[in-house]
């Protein structure tokens, strides 16, 4: 039988392809859509907003039920 050896440093290229380069596309596509302000940052939120959920003395409120 003939076997077909491979290079060993395609596997990792095939992984780079594989993986790397759609990363690298969708986070491309995402600067551009931020550039041409398409998503726009979220606003901040307004200041004590989150007071009452704040639990900073140890005390937590109970589950509901």
């Amino acid at each position: 039988m003939d076997e077909v050896s491979t290079n060993p440093l395609i596997v990792p290229l095939f992984f780079i392809i594989r993986c790397l380069v759609p990363l690298i596309i969708l986070l491309g596509i995402s600067y551009l859509l931020k550039r041409l302000g398409v998503i726009a940052e979220s606003p901040k939120p307004p200041e004590g907003w989150n007071n009452n959920n704040n639990h900073s003395n140890g005390e937590e409120k109970a589950a509901h039920v």
